[in-house]
């Protein structure tokens, strides 16, 4: 009688895992059937010109394909917190806002109807040639967003170039161009 239980309770058992493996996968197309393709590139300096919040240092204009659909705006925020390491450093709890139209030019940072919102767990900078020219790469996750972004989700990979210089009048002391490349995709947008 007992063996009958146990081979019944296996069974039982076998039948609602695969019962969950079989419905896992179709919600995960239908979320996916959300998502939209994201490319961009940014020109970014330092300091921002338009600062979305009083502790952003980089910013400047970015210009995105969304699945096709062209969109331009400004993104402005801060890499964290550094932590160097010879030829590299990591930085950690980086955060960005990015604010997207549609409309031909961008006002500044009053004109962030659409924006969103991505965080930088940990960002590498590679050192090539000493401090003042550099590769940042980074994957950023999409938390929290405004009007057609509102509920978007999603991840970026974001890699490029950067230079610096010694800069007396920046009140980092430093001045310095960024040419970043994103790539990945959102999910949840309107």
């Amino acid at each position: 009688m007992r063996r009958k239980s146990v081979v019944a309770s296996t069974f039982v058992f076998a039948l609602a895992f695969a019962l969950v493996l079989l419905i896992a996968p179709g919600s995960q197309v239908q979320a996916q059937q959300n998502c939209k393709a994201f490319h961009a590139f940014v020109q970014g300096s330092l300091p921002s010109a338009n600062q979305f919040a009083p502790t952003d240092t980089w910013g400047g204009p970015i210009f995105v394909n969304l699945d096709g659909e062209f969109l331009q705006g400004g993104m402005s925020g801060n890499d964290g917190t550094e932590y160097p390491h010879g030829p590299f450093s990591i930085f950690k709890g980086g955060v960005y806002k990015v604010c997207l139209t549609s409309e031909p030019v961008w006002h500044g940072s009053n004109d962030c109807l659409d924006s969103f919102t991505y965080k930088v767990p940990e960002a590498v900078v590679i050192w090539p040639t000493g401090r003042f020219l550099g590769l940042y790469k980074a994957t950023a996750n999409i938390v929290k967003g405004t009007h057609r972004f509102a509920s978007a989700s999603g991840q970026l990979d974001i890699a490029g170039p950067f230079i610096l210089w010694n800069d007396p009048s920046s009140p980092f002391g430093v001045s310095g161009r960024w040419n970043g490349d994103f790539s990945g995709r959102i999910c949840g947008v309107q």
